[in-house]
């Protein structure tokens, strides 16, 4: 009776008495924390409680397994021995009684088999499959806590936040007391560990809760860390319970077979190092550091001299030294009271004040339809005697870093339809150099490159919009930039956002890429047309200007014509009214002298052949074609 006695207290001064407790407590904890989740339109970010109750699954498998290490197949044919002889029927009873005993006897030998199973890895294994599965829940998006943020209630993270902190407080103590009873055995100290865990799983999301209700920020990577940390703990317990199966049998019963993390036993203190090398030196050759006095003045005044470090650095804060590229807002007590040009400046430490640094006035360029990354880019410094960069080609057949597509109206004669057309517009800012447009730049702009952006994009489309691609073509580009610059100015002092629009620089307008070869054909065949058509109307004129002269000539020509057969016919005229009135006064006289002159006239170039029958060889005719005077009555030409 004394060795059992002996037996039974080894037993219970091994193995942690209040295992099943914990056991159970941890469980109905991973059970609530894992059911939270379910919730919809929760209050708080559900990923906290799939951590937590990783973390209590992970304390729930120790003390399981601690409940179940001494279940083993040692007792097992003593049991079913025993329940033998005690179940053994009598051959005196009668058959009732020997069935029911027989029945009894079946079911304690079945129950002797089971305890004989060692199910202490496969409870292990299941337990880290859980906590693993559970904890995966920490990477799934929480759209009921983002879709419940409206209708939180003020005080509901600041309740959950409370929560957690009483969860670790009653977590602190369980761990202090199985720290203080570590050196009892190896559950103790395992249990320990796995406290620890759950403690910083707790103490973390409390501080994440406080961190929602008084600034609204709800950090991600402390619930991704502590579930990964939770989900390597439950890795290492399945892979500890997987190796079991192989060990030697002395290490697969008792307090051997506890499982214990490598993981969580990192976050146990440890004696310091020089703790332990001033131990070493006392016990191995008697030299106490605790008597050298340099050494316990070094100790007596690190504490004041790290004060008075820490005092001038955070002294130091409140100095403030600018460049020439900079200015700063200062901010005393939380409101803005001047605005500090590039130099040294000396204000109250922080937090009391604050220096918010801006630009003095640096310009700055942004692609108008790009993204931040590539208004990075926008200007690439290249070497004068270097090859041009792609970005910088503006050729029509080729697509542009920063261009936009914009669908625009169009026509085609009568007839409405749509156009594309691409442009690359960069616009250079900076904010203004008074002191208030540095503080309207500060605080009433949130994010100074996108609000430039935003509005100089929807100017652009305005502008695009309001016109044909054949009209932007046409336009002159510093005719449009500075119709987008005014645009985009009276937008920014209208919303009194402090910054100045410098310049836009229209880097091309065009149709799109893959239409620009089809364009340039329609281009080419519209001016053959309107040449061939000038052309014709040159042609045209031409001959229009030729039948004109024509024209005129031949109307100049009959009218000469016709004046002179006028002035011919009044000569002809005239002359024969002075015949007819000479006639008239000289009577015969005159016809024969008028039938003479005539005569004559004709006469003057004309052979004259004379036929006479009275003319002999030898005596030619004499014609006289004298003239006479007028004195000469006869006026007749003598024939000799």
């Amino acid at each position: 009776m004394l060795p059992q006695m002996q037996s039974d207290e080894e037993a219970t001064h091994r193995y942690p008495v209040s295992a099943t407790r914990i056991a159970s407590v941890s469980l109905v904890l991973a059970l609530v924390l894992g059911a939270l989740p379910l919730i919809k339109g929760g209050w708080f970010d559900i990923r906290w409680c799939a951590a937590l109750s990783s973390a209590w699954l992970n304390v729930f498998t120790v003390a399981l397994a601690a409940g179940l290490a001494h279940t083993g197949g040692r007792r097992v044919s003593t049991t079913s021995h025993q329940t033998h002889e005690r179940h053994e029927p009598p051959q005196s009873l009668g058959l009732r009684v020997w069935q029911s005993a027989w029945w009894r006897a079946c079911g304690a030998a079945s129950l002797a088999a089971l305890r004989g199973i060692r199910w202490q890895p496969w409870a292990v294994l299941v337990c880290a499959a859980l906590s693993v599965a559970v904890a995966s829940l920490a990477w799934r998006a929480p759209v009921q806590f983002a879709l419940a943020a409206v209708l939180r209630p003020p005080g509901a993270a600041l309740i959950a936040g409370v929560a957690a902190f009483a969860l670790a407080f009653g977590t602190l103590v369980a761990e202090l007391f199985f720290s203080m009873h570590a050196e009892r055995g190896r559950a103790w100290a395992s249990l320990a560990n796995v406290l620890r865990a759950a403690l910083l799983s707790a103490l973390v999301a409390a501080v994440c809760a406080v961190l929602l209700a008084y600034a609204d920020v709800s950090p991600v990577w402390p619930v991704h860390a502590l579930s990964a940390f939770g989900a390597a703990i439950a890795l290492e317990f399945a892979l500890r319970a997987v190796l079991s199966w192989f060990a030697p049998p002395h290490m697969r019963s008792g307090d051997a077979s506890v499982p214990d993390s490598l993981v969580a036993s990192l976050l146990r203190l440890r004696p310091s190092p020089l703790a332990r090398f001033s131990a070493q030196l006392r016990h191995r050759y008697g030299i106490d550091l605790r008597q050298n006095w340099v050494l316990q003045s070094v100790v007596r005044l690190l504490p004041a001299a790290l004060g008075t470090v820490v005092v001038c650095a955070w002294l130091l804060t409140g100095v403030v030294m600018l460049g020439p590229e900079q200015r700063a807002v200062y901010e005393r007590f939380g409101a803005p009271v001047a605005v500090w040009q590039p130099g040294l400046h000396v204000a109250l430490p922080w937090p009391f004040g604050k220096a918010r640094a801006i630009d003095n006035g640096a310009v700055h360029q942004l692609v108008v339809s790009g993204s931040p990354e590539e208004s990075v880019a926008a200007s690439p410094l290249v070497p004068a005697d270097a090859q041009t960069p792609e970005q910088l080609n503006r050729l029509w057949d080729v697509v542009h870093q920063g261009e936009t597509s914009q669908v625009i109206a169009g026509g085609s004669g009568d007839r409405q339809n749509f156009q594309i057309v691409s442009a690359d517009v960069r616009l250079d800012y900076r904010i203004g150099l008074s002191d208030a447009a540095a503080r309207a730049s500060l605080y009433r702009t949130d994010d100074v490159p996108a609000t430039v952006r935003a509005i100089a994009n929807r100017e652009v489309v305005r502008y695009l919009a309001s016109h044909t691609l054949d009209s932007l073509l046409e336009t002159r580009q510093t005719v449009m930039a500075d119709t987008l610059r005014h645009a985009v100015q009276a937008q920014l002092d209208r919303l009194s956002s402090g910054i100045d629009v410098v310049a836009v620089v229209i880097e091309s307008v065009h149709p799109p890429a893959g239409a620009s070869g089809a364009w340039h054909s329609v281009q080419a065949a519209q001016i053959r047309a309107e040449a061939s058509v000038a052309e014709a109307r040159g042609l045209a004129a031409q001959s229009l200007g030729d039948a004109r002269q024509q024209a005129e000539t031949a109307v100049a020509q009959a009218d000469a014509q016709a004046a002179d057969i006028t002035s011919a016919a009044q000569v002809q005229q005239t002359s024969f009214s002075a015949d007819m009135i000479a006639a008239q006064a000289g009577g015969p006289a005159f016809v024969l002298e008028y039938y003479l002159h005539n005569l004559q006239k004709g006469l003057q170039n004309a052979h004259v052949t004379v036929i006479d029958d009275r003319l002999v060889e030898g005596n030619r005719a004499t014609i006289d074609l004298r003239s006479y005077g007028a004195g000469d009555a006869a006026g007749a030409r003598r024939i000799y």
